[in-house]
């Protein structure tokens, strides 16, 4: 008697649980899958700061990430889809950190190290999520994907702060004034390093307008609201 084909186990439905079911199932292929996702997101970045948005093409991210372009596709459906992959990867990282610090700093300590990295990225373009920075804000073709990180960067932070200072986001402006202040002041001192790098120290103009601004926001933490 001839036997039939054995009959495939079911699979199950709905996205997530697929994906789950197959990280289980093929973990060396999810890992590899993992790895070839981050880079092409380090290549994209890299492209898209120095070439700029517009000039940069799925092609050539596909070329210098070393992978055929349909398989790219099958990771990112456009040029967009990768910029907001980008900065949505470096916000969920940031939420990730300040969570963690939550608790065990302050918000200006926390904040401080943010900068140190932020500054260290900006020399040596060693971070896909920092190294167009500058990039983002300059191009205005990048301003969707900007505008989607500084809103995620602005709520994350002024949470942080509301948690330590035992404030409501809801009725008082603090938190978002404070995390106003002091973004403002890291641009405003790269703009003006950006100026004139080979004279100015980065670190030291983003330190002078940084202490600046936290002892302004801190005198205003320290306010009773209505005063």
């Amino acid at each position: 008697m001839v036997k039939g084909p054995k009959p495939n186990p079911p699979t199950p439905d709905g996205g997530e649980d697929d994906a789950q079911v197959a990280e289980i199932k093929y973990p060396r292929r999810t890992e590899r899958r993992k790895r070839t996702r981050a880079n092409i997101l380090k290549v994209a970045a890299k492209q898209f700061s120095e070439a700029g948005y517009g000039p940069t093409t799925m092609q050539s991210i596909a070329d210098e990430a070393d992978i055929h372009v349909t398989t790219l596709f099958m990771h990112f459906n456009s040029k967009s889809d990768l910029a907001l992959s980008i900065v949505t990867t470096a916000a969920d990282a940031l939420r990730e950190r300040a969570s963690n610090a939550r608790g065990e700093v302050g918000f200006f300590d926390y904040f401080r190290r943010e900068v140190r990295t932020l500054v260290d990225a900006l020399k040596t373009s060693a971070q896909p999520g920092l190294m167009f920075w500058n990039t983002q804000r300059d191009d205005n073709e990048l301003a969707f994907a900007w505008t989607a990180f500084e809103r995620e960067q602005r709520n994350i932070y002024a949470e942080f702060i509301a948690a330590e200072y035992d404030v409501e986001r809801a009725n008082d402006y603090r938190p978002d004034l404070t995390v106003s202040l002091v973004l403002s002041s890291i641009i405003l001192a790269h703009k003006r390093w950006s100026r004139a790098p080979a004279k100015l120290s980065l670190e030291a103009e983003v330190n002078a307008c940084l202490e600046i601004a936290e002892t302004a926001a801190r005198n205003m933490l320290a306010s009773t609201v209505g005063e």
